[in-house]
């Protein structure tokens, strides 16, 4: 446990409860920029977090094509990332169903697609992970995936966590879990 800016308690661990969505942030080379995403656990895999899928966005470049933005989705084992700094469980959602609905074509990434991404060409300065992640989270409020109020607070909470994590995980002691207040 740890003191936030608050001055409440976070409540931090390295360990992932099956069923719960994460926030996940990964380091970008340089203090304060992460990539933000969002990790589901497989919990038929042991340890969680051992095997789950990663929603996000991402720069695609190649030398036929103008950079353009990507919504994509991987299974990813987290436990064994040398990125990630912090993961934030921001809702239980075991109660949508079975891992493999979860994370199909008809399961959340209906509501992580209709955040609009950028057409190809166009990179705009107001658009990043952290953009896309905040809109995707009003999506998942609206349609009663969790319960968010206010995604500007809950932008700040995670900030704030993943400074806390730096510390940790510029020692090569790996990512750190939290547990957001300003979701559920």
């Amino acid at each position: 446990m740890s003191n936030n800016a608050s001055g409440d308690v976070a409540e931090e661990s390295s360990s992932l409860i099956p069923g719960s969505l994460y926030a996940l942030l990964s380091y970008r080379g340089e203090l304060g920029a992460w990539e933000w995403s969002f990790l589901f656990p497989n919990p038929a895999v042991e340890p969680v977090g051992k095997e789950g899928t990663l929603f996000y966005v991402k720069i695609m470049t190649s030398n036929n094509t103008k950079p353009y933005w990507k919504f994509s989705m991987d299974t990813v084992d987290i436990l064994s990332s040398p990125e990630a700094v912090a993961l934030v469980k921001l809702s239980d959602i075991a109660d949508l169903g079975s891992y493999n609905d979860i994370v199909s074509e008809n399961g959340l990434c209906p509501m992580f697609k209709v955040v609009e991404i950028p057409a190809a060409g166009l990179i705009p300065k107001d658009f990043s992970s952290r953009s896309w992640f905040l809109d995707v989270m009003g999506s998942l409020a609206d349609c009663g995936v969790c319960q968010c109020d206010d995604v500007w607070l809950l932008e700040r909470e995670i900030r704030r966590y993943a400074f806390s994590a730096m510390d940790k995980y510029m020692q090569n002691r790996g990512y750190t879990v939290f547990v957001a207040e300003k979701s559920s």
